[in-house]
């Protein structure tokens, strides 16, 4: 075996993450372990709520969760100077993460919905937690990417990646605040004095209608949760794009900055544009003049950054120094 298969290996890997958080790496564990009794009760449970199974929403949020953990395991692999700030950092998301899937996953098991049920006492009080350990969790996320910000790092492209995920998953966490907003019929509810939920993730529509296979996001009304989505897993999607494009070896690292940059403007753009689609109360799959005008711009505001980059003088068929 190869150092370098070897460094890679699970066994590896699960040393690393464990000496840089040891909270976080077992966060991590149980995530994973959750997504597969969730698996298990897709098939041993067949109770549904808003025409899925109870046991969807907690796989998908443990997998989420799982992903999750282990990319901020990944970054703060960067702040090696800076050990006690990433023991508080891992502790603090890991405990976040395992009360917001307790809570996910205790109500599911009851056969109710987590998010957005003020239906009784208890469930208020379980959302409301939710709510708390959430913005816990944000406001943790926030301070990392400025920490990580201010942190030289050698490889540009990856840094750029890195910094832009993280702001990008920021915003994108923070999107999740729309939805927790009631809605003008719920509201009338609870001056009734019959509150029954608060928020949702559709507007200009109710949950539970026709959508999307899997994900079901909404094919009827605007639907936050693709925006939230996007911009929450730009943590992966653009390290992963920056580590791809330093295996080609034909690109210098001028091109692959530009490249990184201009991804990076163009999926803050796009998340941002799906963000304004859903409050418009548009679903993913229609699209006005608004909606394309606005994908146009974000189309021109990332060719434009590219062109800006130092790659340039490629684009004007100059070699690179």
């Amino acid at each position: 075996m190869s150092k370098t298969s070897a460094s890679s290996s699970p066994r590896a890997l699960w040393s690393r993450a464990w000496a840089l958080s040891p909270a976080l790496a077992l966060g991590t564990g149980v995530m994973l372990l959750g997504a597969l009794l969730s698996a298990a009760g897709l098939v041993l449970d067949s109770r549904q709520l808003l025409g899925e199974s109870l046991w969807l929403k907690p796989l998908k949020f443990y997998v989420s969760l799982a992903l999750y953990n282990a990319t901020v395991l990944y970054f703060l692999g960067f702040l090696h100077e800076r050990q006690r700030f990433v023991r508080v950092v891992g502790n603090i998301l890991s405990v976040c993460g395992a009360l917001e899937m307790v809570a996910i996953t205790l109500q599911a098991a009851r056969g109710v919905r987590s998010h957005f049920n003020i239906a009784t006492p208890f469930d208020a009080a379980v959302f409301s937690s939710m709510g708390i350990v959430i913005t816990v969790l944000w406001g943790t996320m926030m301070v990392l990417a400025f920490v990580l910000l201010r942190t030289k790092l050698e490889d540009r492209p990856l840094a750029s990646a890195l910094r832009v995920g993280l702001v990008v998953g920021v915003l994108g966490a923070g999107l999740g605040y729309f939805m927790t907003s009631p809605r003008a019929e719920q509201v009338a509810s609870m001056k009734d004095g019959a509150p029954v939920e608060s928020g949702s993730h559709t507007f200009g529509g109710k949950d539970g209608g026709p959508g999307l296979p899997l994900v079901g996001w909404s094919t009827t009304a605007g639907d936050m949760r693709p925006a939230h989505f996007l911009g929450l897993h730009g943590m992966q999607v653009l390290p992963v794009l920056a580590v791809l494009l330093a295996r080609r070896r034909s690109l210098s690292e001028s091109r692959r900055l530009a490249l990184v940059r201009a991804a990076g403007v163009a999926y803050v753009g796009l998340t941002g544009v799906l963000a304004l689609q859903a409050l418009r109360g548009l679903p993913l799959l229609q699209w006005d003049a608004t909606g394309i005008a606005s994908l146009a711009v974000v189309a021109l505001a990332s060719l434009a950054t590219f062109a800006a980059s130092p790659a340039r003088k490629l684009v004007l068929g100059a070699q690179p120094t």
